[in-house]
């Protein structure tokens, strides 16, 4: 009987998430390393930028036997596997949500969103999946705070997002 693939979490040197994801899912195992796009304002202007979710970490689902671990622990750049005495695979509904942050290996976008009376509503992109794990949106740093929790930590994650106001509309009817 074989075993089922679950996610686990190893922690690598920073700044080589991706080249790291590259060599594991090279041998053999699906691996990923989550990264997004987002504006940043720099000597007054925007720019696009693209950086790591997860600085430092990189997702991998395996069955993890001991053959598998070993070649895990043996790539260069991997530090551990995180769990307490042993790797701890990240539960499926925690991984869910981390998923959200790689669709089919891409980017994680710019979201658009429109400031109302109410708050900023969330029209498009992204974060429409996220919504309810907004902490908080900065309008003018185009930045929105996430929390996402894996193995029992919640990390706080800035996605992009561009808000406009919304439009009001007056009728020419007198009614």
């Amino acid at each position: 009987m074989k075993g089922e693939a679950k996610w686990y979490v190893a922690q690598v040197l920073t700044g080589s998430e991706e080249e790291t994801a590259r060599q594991l899912t090279a041998a053999g195992m699906e691996a990923i390393a989550p990264a997004e796009v987002l504006y940043e304002r720099r000597h007054g202007k925007w720019r696009l930028i693209r950086r790591m979710v997860f600085p430092g970490y990189v997702f991998i689902r395996a069955e993890l036997k001991p053959r598998t671990y070993y070649n895990i622990q043996r790539q260069p750049r991997v530090i551990r596997l995180l769990g307490g005495g042993t790797p701890e695979p990240v539960p499926e509904e925690q991984m869910e949500a981390v998923l959200l942050f790689s669709p089919d290996g891409r980017d994680f976008g710019i979201s658009q969103g429109t400031r109302t009376e109410a708050g900023t509503v969330v029209t498009s992109g992204p974060l429409t999946a996220l919504e309810d794990r907004i902490v908080s949106i900065n309008a003018r740093a185009r930045r929105a705070s996430v929390e996402i929790d894996v193995l029992g930590r919640t990390h706080r994650v800035e996605a992009g997002i561009l808000v406009s106001r919304a439009s009001t509309q007056q009728s020419d009817d007198p009614a």
